[in-house]
């Protein structure tokens, strides 16, 4: 599970975020292209999600993520 305490500095800043246990599986780039890009040999978060369709796809990166590197600071 992410922890707040790992967050990526790479991450832009809000509610979507990627922790430091990323193994850059590249599953959530691949899922939300929108809202995640590989910075420095991980993924962080690079456009916060601004919509609904941006929101759901970030909600099925973080539940599709293999290490449950992605969280929310708000309970979604």
């Amino acid at each position: 599970m992410a922890t707040l305490d790992q967050r990526r500095p790479q991450n832009v800043k809000g509610d979507v975020y990627v922790d430091e246990t990323c193994i850059d599986c590249d599953t959530c780039r691949w899922m939300a292209p929108n809202v995640f890009r590989r910075v420095d040999e991980q993924s962080a978060v690079y456009h916060q999600p601004t919509n609904e369709a941006e929101r759901l796809a970030a909600m099925q990166a973080l539940l599709s993520c293999p290490t449950a590197s992605i969280g929310t600071v708000d309970k979604p």
